[in-house]
């Protein structure tokens, strides 16, 4: 079960040791209103995947993930899914990416991070 919880950006996995992701599927809608007020209810898709991360990583993934942050880079994010039991990807962006400093030892400096990734 251990080898389930996997996350992967483009071509490396990104480092969960001490960290979880949550995935909430979310529908794009939008809702208008006719001249006789009637709502009318449009879904322009069904499930789009939404992961909530957070983790323990080093300075080197830190860079990695403001390089995606700034530039606004999409990134192929690969999950576990548990609608298929299997790894499924989809192309996102980071978003509401923070961190704290957790420790610095003077030769690798260790930061806990939260961000999110939203399809598009």
């Amino acid at each position: 079960m251990a080898q389930k919880i996997k996350l992967k950006f483009d071509t490396e996995y990104f480092p969960l040791t001490k960290g979880s992701y949550k995935l909430d599927l979310q529908n794009k809608e939008t809702v208008n209103e006719t001249e006789a007020g009637t709502l009318i209810r449009d879904i322009k898709r069904l499930g789009v995947p939404h992961l909530s991360i957070s983790s323990t990583i080093d300075s080197t993934w830190l860079q990695k993930l403001q390089g995606y942050y700034t530039k606004g880079s999409a990134v192929k994010v690969y999950y576990f899914s548990p609608s298929t039991l299997a790894e499924d990807n989809y192309d996102g962006f980071i978003q509401n990416l923070s961190f704290n400093l957790l420790k610095d030892n003077g030769t690798t400096t260790y930061w806990d991070v939260t961000f999110e990734v939203t399809a598009y």
